[in-house]
């Protein structure tokens, strides 16, 4: 028997976890956020409960519902329609108001996320190490009364909530904001950047969801001028490392429909991916083989690569696979391309 989801084709424990959490969350580490989460001066328990609310894997009805059918997805307390994590702690109510009593800034809690971890990142970067770790506290506590009000019947007020949150942290204040904050705000984001003279550059992306997939490629040249671009989308549910082979052997495709038989790089922010080409000798897997099989088709050019990027420099990609995914749409173009993709690629170069 093979388990296919390590390079060895050998069952770990440790395999099975980091497949089903990779699943759930994709590849996106935050590392600087993990790091400051577990350096905050709190209580173990509280720890798990911060790394928790960052991968989204507390048991609310949205994430029960998603694995048994019939369940209710709306919150029990406020009855909005969806109870995420992100609602359960920020949005609801009751979790608002105790994060209000405190004083904390009404953009901290008033502004918009899809993810729980974004938001933390955002906050690691005005609030110093004190002010986090009673944050998370205090998130905690409201997690509790949840539960609480849930599983019990008790409810509780606001400032009974903020005030056990306050008893356990000793000193519940937020630190002047001429503390350092945990994250610097001087976040330098990174541009595409040209290839070498003499070089295509190719940027793929893929995403995916329960039942389709959408991947997004630009092909440019030395001076950033886009050769083509395009995307599609497929129906069926799809890992991420499999939605990402499917956008390296179209955008290999696409290389060779364009007759670009030279110098060719292959850019994509998919760490995963890269390893696996890197280290296919002992890759018996079912990925490991649909990617050896990407590494012949190389052989078409004079020279190919597959090279490691960041996200931010791979933004047209990603705005043309989400496009494709959401929109069902599949287009290929050249230089009538799309005003977004167009305002996109003039950002990359400037």
């Amino acid at each position: 028997m093979i388990w296919f989801h390590n390079p060895q084709g050998c069952y770990t424990s440790k395999s099975t976890y980091s497949w089903l959490l990779l699943k759930e969350i994709g590849y996106n580490p935050h590392r600087f956020l993990w790091k400051v989460l577990w350096k905050l001066d709190t209580l173990p328990k509280i720890w798990v409960f911060a790394w928790r609310v960052g991968h989204e894997i507390l048991p609310t009805n949205s994430k029960i519902a998603s694995i048994r059918q019939g369940l209710d997805k709306g919150c029990p307390r406020c009855g909005a329609e969806t109870k995420t994590v992100l609602h359960a702690l920020k949005d609801c109510p009751t979790s608002r108001a105790v994060l209000s009593i405190r004083g904390w800034s009404r953009s901290f809690i008033s502004k918009n996320y899809d993810h729980c971890i974004d938001w933390l990142e955002d906050l690691m970067r005005v609030l110093d190490k004190r002010a986090m770790d009673d944050l998370i506290t205090t998130l905690w506590n409201c997690w509790n009364n949840r539960k609480n009000f849930i599983f019990r019947g008790k409810e509780e007020k606001a400032k009974q909530i903020w005030e056990r949150a306050s008893n356990l942290s000793k000193e519940f204040q937020i630190c002047s904001m001429m503390n350092e904050p945990l994250l610097s705000q001087n976040v330098v984001e990174k541009k595409w950047n040209k290839p070498s003279k003499g070089f295509i550059k190719i940027n793929f992306e893929a995403i995916f969801g329960e039942h389709r997939i959408g991947y997004g490629m630009v092909v440019r040249d030395e001076k950033g001028f886009v050769l083509g671009a395009g995307g599609d989308f497929k129906e069926g549910g799809m890992l991420v490392e499999e939605a990402e082979c499917v956008a390296i052997k179209e955008s290999i495709k696409e290389a060779c429909r364009l007759q670009l038989k030279e110098h060719v790089l292959f850019e994509t922010d998919h760490v995963g991916l890269v390893n696996r080409l890197n280290n296919l000798v002992n890759d018996i897997t079912i990925i490991g083989s649909r990617i050896k099989d990407c590494a012949v088709a190389f052989e078409f050019f004079n020279y190919a690569n597959l090279i490691l990027t960041e996200r931010s420099c791979n933004k047209v990609a990603h705005l043309l696979c989400k496009k494709m995914y959401s929109e069902a749409k599949n287009s290929l173009f050249e230089l009538d391309y799309l005003p977004e993709i167009h305002n996109a690629v003039i950002c990359d170069v400037s």
